[in-house]
């Protein structure tokens, strides 16, 4: 477990601050996307020096996240395809075979946009991600891309945020359903055997979009977590009784990985937009980090299992709604940390025209 200072979250808010105006947003994105790997190179390692030298509160919580950190984040994994359940193990009677995608393809693109995989749903591009099956951080292809960092900083996040996301992730993790999230970590597949790279059966379960139920993989889970060969057999017949006892093996998950990836977002990350379905408790979550002035370790005994989550959460809204000027210590934090993605926005808009690559 990594040793957290003390980061003390008495606050003074700049002024409020508008964001670049849309049209600069998007003439600076054309820029970026026709800039060479060299000229790429160059503006970003400014982007990271001048954000490296940033003296407020978002920063300080970036830098105690990476301090001493277990290992190079360069030589940690990188993504993997993710595994396919083997359709002679789980279902012999009904065999058919899995086919993977290729990942540029239209139909596999198609399945990213259906799907929206947990990683990759907001615009931020992340180099780092955490893995709840493995219990790693992964980097993902795009790691090194200087032009990812630029891309990022226009949505106000800079160099190495995501890579300390995902370590606060890792260390919210106490680890207790990994053997769940690793059956849920399996490729998704549809009832032809065609598999969707990028797509996990954890990405489809929690998308809420229709998807389709292959014997295989709903068996692989339910072998592999329940050891239960023979309540369900291929062909099965009794669908409704399989598919509610996949659900009950899913949500806790859901509950599990969706407090503690919001949790992550919101120690550093403002807008509650970035906390998709967690974002109307926005205000709690800041709340919670401000009670336990920002600081991870105190807040690790607080997390509920999954089975207390919704307790957990209404009882904090309760608690912060009652407590005088909680909630407005959290408007604060939350407020600062959207001044300093403005300041990010504003860092890389200003690198491009001093370049002369846009107008003053």
């Amino acid at each position: 477990m990594l040793s957290f200072p003390l980061v003390l979250a008495c606050l003074v808010c700049p002024p409020a601050q508008a964001g670049a105006a849309p049209k600069d947003l998007a003439a600076a994105r054309v820029v970026i996307r026709g800039l060479s790997d060299d000229l790429a190179f160059e503006f970003a390692e400014q982007l990271r020096m001048e954000s490296s030298w940033r003296k407020d509160f978002r920063t300080s919580l970036q830098t105690y996240l990476l301090k001493n950190p277990s290992q190079d984040p360069a030589t940690f994994p990188l993504v993997d395809a993710a595994p396919m359940y083997d359709p002679r193990e789980h279902c012999p009677a009904q065999p058919i075979a899995r086919k993977r995608l290729p990942s540029d393809g239209a139909r596999a693109k198609r399945a990213l946009e259906r799907f929206h995989p947990s990683n990759s749903a907001q615009d931020i591009e992340p180099g780092w991600v955490y893995d709840y099956a493995a219990r790693t951080l992964r980097r993902t292809a795009h790691w090194r891309s200087p032009h990812r960092l630029l891309r990022n900083a226009l949505l106000g996040a800079p160099p190495d945020q995501d890579l300390a996301i995902a370590n606060l992730e890792l260390h919210l993790d106490s680890g207790e359903l990994t053997e769940s999230f690793r059956a849920f970590s399996h490729a998704y597949a549809d009832r032809s055997g065609t598999v969707f790279p990028g797509v996990t059966l954890y990405d489809a379960w929690a998308s809420g979009a229709q998807m389709e139920m292959p014997d295989v993989e709903c068996l692989g889970i339910i072998h592999d977590l329940r050891d239960d060969w023979k309540t369900w057999r291929a062909p099965v017949r009794a669908q409704d009784s399989l598919y509610e006892a996949i659900s009950d093996l899913f949500f806790p998950l859901r509950q599990h990985r969706g407090l503690r990836h919001a949790l992550a977002l919101s120690y550093m990350v403002g807008d509650k937009e970035a906390l998709g379905e967690y974002g109307s408790n926005h205000a709690q979550l800041h709340a919670l980090w401000e009670s336990c002035s920002s600081t991870p370790p105190k807040l690790l005994p607080r997390l509920p299992a999954a089975k207390q989550w919704r307790g957990f959460l209404e009882t904090w809204s309760e608690q912060v709604a009652a407590t005088e000027g909680l909630h407005d210590k959290a408007r604060r934090r939350a407020d600062a940390l959207r001044s300093s993605a403005i300041q990010t926005q504003a860092l890389v808009l200003r690198i491009l025209r001093e370049n002369e690559l846009l107008p003053n």
